[in-house]
């Protein structure tokens, strides 16, 4: 645990270029239950690859860096079928687990949310989903995320029992519909 509470990390964009250390990141984060859907064994070459190609060219991608290491990231991806073009879907939020709690996840979400108010007036929602005992829940609803239902025994929680995946959405209030 990183006990210094006043760290103040860069947000930058992501680049493909940062994958070596945003994989690294990802497994660490997925090596803790619960903490990502994938496994730190299902956190891939080809899958970060795939993942970091579609968030530089298609979606959005922040990362958190403080003393030259990835501590955070933020993504979204641009969904293919031409019907949801005006949605940023698949969102993964990370912050290293020596980081958690110092309010790096509120800054990449507020970051994400200032950039496309900001530059994408066409992107109308964000939306990510969470398992039900994710207790990040709570800071998604604090920064603006609405539950949009529930999807029942859809995760083999850590404990072996079924838990709802829930759906969440942020509404862009400067959304431009493409005419």
């Amino acid at each position: 645990m990183h006990n210094n509470t006043t760290i103040s990390p860069l947000i930058r964009k992501g680049l493909l270029s940062d994958k070596a250390q945003l994989t690294a990141l990802f497994k660490r984060v997925a090596a803790i239950p619960g903490g990502l859907a994938r496994t730190a064994e299902e956190i891939t070459d080809s899958h970060m690859t795939r993942l970091l190609t579609n968030a530089t060219d298609r979606g959005i991608i922040f990362v958190a860096e403080y003393n030259n290491s990835l501590i955070g990231c933020i993504l979204c991806l641009t969904l293919e079928p031409k019907l949801f073009i005006h949605i940023r879907s698949e969102t993964n939020i990370l912050v290293d687990p020596q980081f958690q709690g110092l309010g790096i996840g509120s800054a990449l979400i507020r970051t994400l949310q200032e950039d496309v108010m900001n530059h994408h007036p066409s992107i109308m929602m964000i939306e990510l989903v969470a398992r039900e005992s994710n207790p990040a829940i709570r800071l998604y609803e604090r920064m603006g995320f609405k539950k949009q239902g529930r999807l029942e025994h859809r995760v083999l929680g850590i404990n072996g029992v079924y838990e709802a995946d829930i759906p969440m959405s942020w509404l862009n209030p400067n959304f431009k519909k493409n005419n």
